[in-house]
């Protein structure tokens, strides 16, 4: 039986000399020979840029979880709804093309930075293109207001669109195929036979490309085309102009020596049945050479590497676009977002033009001649289970016993000997993925308290196995609403709303917040496993694979599990999680919490510890490193974030942040509490490497001190365990205060970890 004292200093032997990982993948396959080797212009250098140089990887971290099948206690179900693709196997469910997958499949996909969707409108058939600038955007529902509510970008306007006259009077069907979660391709095929029109989506394509066979090519405009013009070109290509009567010039390269003509103020069109490449895309001033040099290049679609540095401080990641076609620059045009740009790597930043085209809710993007996307991430290696803060920081083998008095451990221990005595069962046995995983959790932040800095084993082992009864019902399926293994989009989803209401439980069965859900069952597990085996106990072989399955459904990092889609709720071109699954949304996929988007990966980080896969505990950390700088440019308003528009930007959050909206706003009501607390909500170790002090005392001065005193229930415990996080003394003041009231916590929330975690990062 190991003691705790072992367990701790195996786990800082893995942090200062991690043990191997696995092999490197494969080296990305080079592009076609065919490809020309003349030299993209040069681009100026970034400025303010410190250097980057691409850290050595160890190994790839994106190998397999497991090959198995989900457990068999998990029922076989077909889902209401079925993907309209080209085959059976694991479909994302929340990525930026699920909108084209869903009723009749016209609202839009943001590739970033253009949006696209299938037009039926009258008289334009085909894939409609569309650019929005940052001065296009709409204040609401008060403009005049600062701070203002809201801001979208206008939907629907027609910039460009790809068809072909055979699409006339909607003769046309859309196929899906190759679905990934980072590409996909539409394939546009004519009703009468005579030929197809195919499109690969990739995220951040700098063209939007079609590979036309054997009919006409028709290039349309709803703004109008006040202009078009032919210009010269490189070997093989021909090149036009479209100057739009909004004053925005588009360029459209061919390949193939067809013939275009602008036969009125909306079609510029083909002489007749074209096999090539036809792409467009809108050109900032002053950049035709870098257009030039990537036209006749596409990305047929992207792929993901990542891996981390052999002494686990730094992991990169790579955005690799597969490239078809032949430019002379034998690479591709590709719009990095704000978070890539801060974080390339000194290769990639090499590669950057001074195209910039504005995305519609991340920031304006930077054009980049390449193959791929590198980016380097400092990673949060050191922070476990214990109370962290960016001010306090220290890793678990360096806690100790933390600074607290005897005072303050008697409080701990009468308080947590009280929380223990509770209903475990009653209050996570519920009818709710989420509110049931909420409710174990709480009772695992208490066992870390008692166990691992009370060394109280009497106390602990009592509730442990209370909780380990309770968690049992979940392990084993016999919950309320059991989850069922959905044949059709490959996932765990809860039976609530198979058959019945698709808004049962958030819509888990829909494929709404698997993370946010999850997330709190999988930190749980790690807690339970991590002190039964220093009882030696054997519940993480008992339970691991169960584990594995829901990891799997929210992260599976590997297209050799076949079984879930890879990178269900994660998106690694927007660094964050999209929460909304098969569900239309003219705005977009959408998330309203990004601290219980980093719960999830924070509580695989720490099962993939506690199991002994570096490479699980690895992605954990990647994943929470770039939602740390994503998330403070796009989620976290601090007074000198340069993203956020200056009519939101006392809002401090989001709110609910869409792909082409941010509403600061939540679905379940307007009250600040709510608005502010969504986004604190749960605060453990990890809120302090994405929340910093600084952020936390802005927000907390401009809003939440005026709200405080006014706040009487749960939400209030969230708001002053937040504090704690620039703070903790005037937290841990509140929380041991002999006047606190039971009602001012949180149903996830512990007095116990509340006092443990504010006086463990006190000054």
């Amino acid at each position: 039986m190991h003691s705790f004292k072992s367990k701790l200093e195996s786990w800082k032997a893995k942090v200062e000399g991690r043990p191997p990982m696995p092999p490197p993948v494969p080296p990305h396959p080079n592009q076609s020979s065919s490809n020309a080797s003349q030299a993209p212009p040069p681009v100026p250098p970034h400025p303010n840029q410190p250097n980057r140089p691409s850290a050595p990887v160890k190994g790839s971290i994106l190998t397999p979880i497991s090959r198995d099948e989900p457990l068999g206690q998990f029922a076989r179900r077909k889902h209401p709804l079925t993907p309209p693709v080209d085959g059976d196997y694991a479909v994302p469910t929340n990525k930026f093309y699920t909108n084209m997958l869903l009723d009749n499949r016209t609202l839009p996909a943001w590739t970033h930075p253009y949006s696209v969707w299938w037009s039926q409108a009258q008289d334009y058939w085909g894939l409609a293109i569309s650019q929005t600038t940052a001065e296009q955007r709409v204040f609401g529902p008060d403009p005049a207001q600062v701070p203002t509510q809201y801001y979208l970008n206008p939907a629907g306007i027609v910039s460009t669109l790809l068809g072909a006259r055979e699409f006339a009077g909607n003769k046309v069907s859309v196929q899906p195929k190759q679905a990934d979660h980072l590409s996909v391709t539409l394939d546009f095929a004519a009703l009468n036979g005579s030929g197809t029109m195919s499109v690969p989506l990739t995220m951040g394509m700098g063209f939007v490309s079609a590979i036309y066979n054997n009919i006409t090519p028709v290039i349309q405009s709803q703004v109008g085309i006040a202009s078009a013009n032919k210009l010269p070109c490189n070997a093989g290509l021909d090149k036009y102009e479209l100057n739009l009567f909004n004053g925005v010039r588009w360029l459209v390269y061919t390949t193939g020596g067809a013939n275009f003509r602008l036969e009125n103020p909306n079609n510029f069109v083909c002489d007749g049945p074209f096999r090539g490449l036809v792409q467009v895309g809108s050109c900032p001033a002053a950049c035709d050479q870098y257009f030039d040099s990537a036209a006749g290049a596409y990305a047929s679609s992207a792929s993901l590497e990542a891996g981390q540095t052999e002494d686990g401080s730094t992991g990169t990641y790579k955005i690799v676009y597969n490239i078809e076609g032949r430019s002379s620059s034998g690479k591709i045009l590709a719009y990095a977002l704000p978070h890539h740009v801060n974080a390339f790597s000194d290769a990639c930043r090499s590669t950057m033009t001074p195209a910039k085209l504005d995305s519609t809710v991340m920031g304006p993007m930077v054009g980049c001649i390449t193959q791929e996307l590198e980016m380097c991430e400092s990673l949060p290696r050191d922070v476990g289970f214990l109370p962290w803060a960016r001010f306090h920081a220290q890793d678990d083998g360096q806690f100790g016993s933390g600074p607290y008095d005897d005072n303050l451990r008697q409080l701990m221990r009468s308080v947590a000997a009280e929380e223990l005595q509770q209903d475990i069962k009653g209050q996570s046995c519920l009818d709710s993925m989420y509110f049931s995983g909420k409710g174990l959790d709480k009772f695992a932040f208490i066992l870390l308290v008692t166990k691992l800095i009370l060394n109280d084993d009497q106390l602990t082992k009592q509730g442990l196995e209370k909780l380990k009864d309770a968690f049992n019902v979940f392990a084993t399926n016999h919950q309320q609403n059991p989850l069922v293994y959905d044949t059709t989009w490959k996932g765990l989803v809860s039976i609530a709303g198979v058959d019945g209401d698709p808004n049962a439980d958030f819509g888990n069965s829909f494929f709404n917040d698997h993370h946010f859900h999850y997330g709190y069952f999988i930190h749980c597990a790690a807690v339970i496993a991590l002190i039964d085996e220093s009882y030696g106990g054997k519940w993480l072989e008992q339970n691991r694979a169960f584990v594995d399955n829901l990891v799997r459904d929210v992260a599976n990092p590997s297209h050799d599990d076949p079984y879930f889609p890879v990178f269900r709720s994660f998106d690694w071109f927007s660094g964050h999680s999209w929460a909304k699954g098969l569900f239309l949304s003219g705005d977009g996929k959408d998330e309203e919490s990004s601290s219980e988007d980093y719960h999830f990966a924070y509580g695989m980080k720490l099962w993939g510890k506690v199991c002994g896969d570096p490479a699980m505990e690895a992605r954990g950390n990647l994943m929470i490193a770039i939602m740390n700088r994503s998330m403070n440019l796009y989620m976290l308003f601090a007074d000198d974030n340069p993203i956020v528009p200056k009519q939101i930007h006392g809002n401090r959050v989001s709110g609910i942040l869409f792909e082409n909206k941010v509403d600061h706003a939540t679905y379940f009501g307007l009250n600040p509490e709510y608005i502010q607390g969504i986004h604190m909500i749960p605060i453990t170790p990890i809120s302090s490497f994405i929340r910093s002090p600084e952020f936390v005392q802005q927000e907390w001065n401009s809003i939440v001190a005026s709200i405080i005193d006014k706040v009487d229930d749960g939400w209030k415990g969230i708001l002053k365990l937040n504090q704690a996080l620039y703070d903790p003394k005037a937290s841990l003041s509140f929380f041991a205060s002999p006047s606190f009231k039971p009602q001012w916590l949180d149903p996830g929330m512990s007095r116990t970890w509340a006092i443990a975690y504010a006086g463990g990062i006190s000054r």
